[in-house]
């Protein structure tokens, strides 16, 4: 019989497969991803820096990736806002043209402060106790949540 058995052709295939996905990044162990991207801290006081950065109608999302808060100032005193959403659970994105946080899984809308301006979520997002200490610097205390 001339050509390839059905089992040599599957080999070949597997086995170009495998060699595209390590070629696209997908070889790499669990370990090496974790290593990649930090994990993120939840609890314990952490400070940001001084006042003066936080200024009245500002949003700061450096803060997201380490820290799961967003940092927002509407009127003069900072809140830090941890932008998962009420309805179900999906983290809503900042959108600065829109001024307001957006839910990308079922179009809840939440505005500065995190307070809801469009369903289907009724509560709004919960914020992080903000501290201003007496030389001027902003920290917040990851492990105290309320709601607005």
């Amino acid at each position: 019989m001339d050509g390839f058995s059905r089992r040599q052709v599957l080999s070949v295939l597997g086995a170009a497969t495998a060699v595209s996905c390590c070629g696209a990044g997908g070889c790499q162990s669990t370990e090496e991803k974790a290593q990649e991207k930090p994990a993120q801290i939840t609890s314990g006081t952490v400070t940001l820096g001084p006042a003066s950065g936080f200024p009245a109608g500002s949003v700061h999302l450096q803060y997201q990736a380490l820290y799961g808060i967003v940092v927002v100032n509407d009127s003069g005193t900072p809140v830090a806002i941890r932008p998962k959403c009420t309805h179900k659970g999906c983290l809503a994105d900042w959108k600065d043209d829109q001024r307001e946080f957006v839910c990308p899984c079922h179009g809840s809308k939440f505005n500065i402060l995190g307070l809801p301006t469009h369903g289907p979520a009724e509560k709004p997002l919960a914020a992080v106790s903000c501290m201003k200490a007496a030389d001027g610097t902003v920290s917040v205390d990851l492990t105290k949540l309320y709601m607005m």
